[in-house]
């Protein structure tokens, strides 16, 4: 099961996320796949996006969850920003799905659980 605080009172990263380019702002680094998305390390902060690098460009061992591909698309209009409200949806795979809001899940579609997640750079 989810566990909210994890979300909302920490820090942690959304590693390997697959993101729609477009709507990452300074989308330097992020190589953009035919269908327009790119993997990537999302870091949430205090509820609110603080960085979006390259897949494997998060610390190793950081706090976090290993998303491998699933899909990170912001809510309404907002962008995958620094700065921005971590106003989310987290594809868990088949039929599943979180929505963040301010980086706290707000539904159960499916269980994130936060940990230490250590996955090889440029992964």
């Amino acid at each position: 099961m989810t566990d909210a605080r994890s979300f909302s009172a920490d820090k942690y990263w959304l590693k390997r996320a697959r993101v729609p380019v477009q709507a990452v702002d300074g989308a330097a680094g992020l190589t953009a796949d035919p269908d327009g998305t790119a993997l990537a390390d999302v870091r949430i902060e205090e509820g609110r996006i603080r960085a979006v690098l390259p897949a494997g460009e998060a610390p190793c061992c950081a706090r976090g969850v290993d998303l491998a591909g699933g899909a990170v698309r912001p809510l309404a209009a907002n962008r995958l920003a620094p700065g921005e409200p971590a106003d989310l949806i987290v594809d868990c795979g088949p039929g599943g799905r979180v929505v963040l809001r301010g980086g706290a899940p707000d539904d159960s579609g499916c269980s994130l659980g936060i940990a230490c997640v250590c996955t090889p750079p440029g992964r």
